[in-house]
């Protein structure tokens, strides 16, 4: 997260003892909210149930072969094959009772290892008439292809199937057995391929309605039950990194007096509340995020990834929580919480723990007095102990995301951004705190001369780029920490659009007197936050850098696109480079390339990275 200061937006309600009809246990729309403790364990018991059958019936596939060997109806080559390829069962059952539920690649790798059983075993009986009840079996597989592969699979199964058939078929009436008696127990074992073909719209139905049962239906999101389920797969099929790198945030999202939106505006207009949170969650939401309803006027974002990235998707959440809304006017309170994850943990007991956890931030975040005036909800005691304690310590890690130019994604720059303590809450949430507690320039200046002291490793022809609130600006000397780094690098000061500013004539003059010492000024978060362009007038920057939600999915969106070029004229009209920030897709790469902006930054060009002791951070 950038080295900012708090977001001062009022978080201006308890939550209420009772709310509204659309925020009932059963709202108005028929959703039922689920108990946590209820849920996270349906998934992993089907699923235990499902593999223990299929391991007794692979089991079994190997018991029937053994028996055929006693008859005496295969030679000592013969009996050997059926014998070890029966006895391959066993690993492959133990496989199943004490294993996971596979993957797609792994179901298609057993399909194939049962077909190729089942054929070596029939090609060894010496009557391919005795042989072919044998082909049953490919049925049975069949109904495991179904849930467990493609159709592509499946199909190809069932062709390799009836193939077998049709040759033992062949083979039986060659052999003298009468061609009557061939084509009925042909045309019976036949009839079993023919049916998993129509148990497929069947389990599409049941999919079908499973999935409206784990939707709510007002917002389309996840509901508690859905949530619990869909974790868990992003858990188990994971994401392609290290086990000891896989974090997991969890955010909680509250409307705040939303039982005064529904009483002054009606439920209609708190369901338009609802909505708009939901398809802001949904907007910024990634691939390896959950977002999810728990019922009333809370919702939850799960996700997934390293801690850089679970820290920047709370990041996200919250800019777009603060995004105007036509309708009602509301605020929203959040809490966070995150841990390390366990890969394939099915028990859910650690999301329960961090939703609640999380659940618990969110109450302390709220912040409105009994008298209706806004009050800190924090003990500014504590958050100063914990606070000096950190800077004590070290203060906040430091680390650098690359900036680039736009048109050749070349790195020139690097923004430094501050880190915490991990599971005790975002970036955000600390500067804010403290600024609440009265000590925020002394974090940012922790933050700040961690920066300076770590940037001596980034490439010498890069500029840095460092954040700093107006309270920072108007009650700390910044230029004497500033001054001994001026002359060896480029320093640009951003100045977060985030927090209110009231008095912009003495933050303009300590901007002038650092941009007379040879530091350049950033405005950051153009287009969010609480000043709009005024803060661009007054403080006459070098640099814009337009705000992440204007930016995600900027290729995509029309309206979006065109207040990114309203601001990129007038950013040519006054003569200050711009920068878009949060660039994730070649596409939206590709829109600040057409609408001139000078540079960006986000994953798409390179995550924040810790600098390397040894040598230059390049990208």
């Amino acid at each position: 997260m950038p080295v900012e200061g708090p977001i001062a937006r009022a978080q201006p309600s308890r939550r209420s003892a009772h709310r509204g009809v659309n925020s009932c246990r059963r709202d108005s729309h028929g959703l039922n909210t689920f108990d946590l403790d209820s849920v996270g364990s349906a998934v992993p018991d089907g699923q235990r149930w499902g593999r223990g059958l299929i391991g007794l019936l692979t089991l079994s596939f190997g018991v029937s072969g053994m028996l055929l060997i006693p008859s005496g109806q295969f030679n000592t080559l013969e009996s050997v094959l059926v014998a070890s390829v029966s006895a391959t069962t066993i690993p492959v059952a133990i496989a199943w009772f004490i294993g996971s539920w596979p993957s797609r690649s792994t179901a298609n790798m057993y399909v194939a290892y049962a077909d190729i059983s089942i054929v070596l075993v029939l090609a060894c009986f010496d009557s391919p008439f005795l042989a072919m009840p044998g082909c049953a079996m490919f049925a049975v597989i069949a109904v495991f292809a179904i849930v467990g592969t493609s159709p592509k699979v499946l199909t190809v199964h069932l062709a390799l199937a009836a193939i077998t058939l049709l040759t033992l078929a062949i083979l039986s009436v060659d052999a003298g057995v009468n061609p009557w008696t061939v084509a009925s127990r042909t045309l019976t074992l036949g009839s079993l391929f023919v049916a998993p073909f129509a148990l497929r719209p069947y389990i599409r139905y049941l999919r079908v309605r499973a999935q409206v049962a784990q939707r709510d239906v007002l917002t389309g999101l996840r509901n508690r039950r859905g949530l619990f389920e869909e974790v868990h797969d992003l858990n188990h099929v994971g994401t392609g990194m290290k086990a000891e790198s896989r974090s997991i945030g969890v955010v909680v999202v509250d409307i705040d007096r939303f039982k005064t939106i529904n009483d002054r505006y009606g439920h209609p207009s708190g369901d338009a509340v609802l909505v708009e949170v939901a398809g802001r969650l949904k907007h910024v939401a990634s691939n390896q995020s959950v977002v999810s309803r728990l019922g009333g006027d809370e919702f939850v974002c799960v996700h997934i990834g390293t801690r850089s990235e679970v820290d920047d998707a709370e990041l996200r959440i919250r800019s777009a929580l603060e995004e105007s809304f036509e309708g009602p006017p509301f605020t929203t309170s959040v809490g966070s919480a995150g841990d390390t994850l366990i890969r394939g943990d099915t028990t859910g007991s650690l999301l329960r723990r961090l939703i609640a956890i999380a659940d618990i931030d969110l109450y302390r975040n709220k912040t409105e007095a009994a008298d209706g005036t806004v009050a800190p909800s924090i003990d500014p005691l504590l958050v100063r102990d914990r606070i000096a304690d950190l800077i004590e310590a070290g203060g906040p890690t430091v680390v650098f995301q690359p900036i680039c130019t736009t048109a050749t994604k070349k790195v020139v720059g690097y923004e430094a951004l501050s880190r915490f303590p991990f599971g005790h809450g975002s970036p955000l949430m600390w500067f804010r705190d403290a600024t609440l507690a009265g000590i925020g320039p002394r974090l940012e200046l922790a933050a700040i001369d961690n920066a300076m002291k770590t940037m001596e490793t980034l490439d010498e022809d890069a500029f840095v780029s460092i954040n700093a609130s107006a309270a920072t600006l108007r009650s700390t000397d910044l230029l004497a920490r500033l001054r001994p780094h001026i002359a060896v690098r480029t320093i640009y000061l951003e100045i977060t659009e985030h927090e209110r500013v009231d008095d912009y004539r003495s933050v303009a003059r300590s901007v002038e007197g650092l941009r007379a010492a040879g530091v350049r000024i950033s405005v950051d978060d153009v287009g969010a936050g609480f000043s709009g362009l005024r803060q661009v007038v007054e403080l006459k920057p070098d640099t814009l850098k337009i705000d992440y939600t204007l930016v995600h999915g900027i290729d995509t969106d029309p309206t979006r696109r065109a207040a990114a070029a309203a601001l990129a004229a007038f950013a040519k009209e006054i003569g200050s480079t711009l920068i878009m920030e949060g660039v994730e897709t070649e596409g939206e790469l590709r829109v600040a390339a057409e609408l001139g902006f000078d540079m960006v930054q986000g994953f798409l060009t390179g995550r924040g990275e810790a600098p390397h002791p040894h040598g230059p951070l390049v990208a």
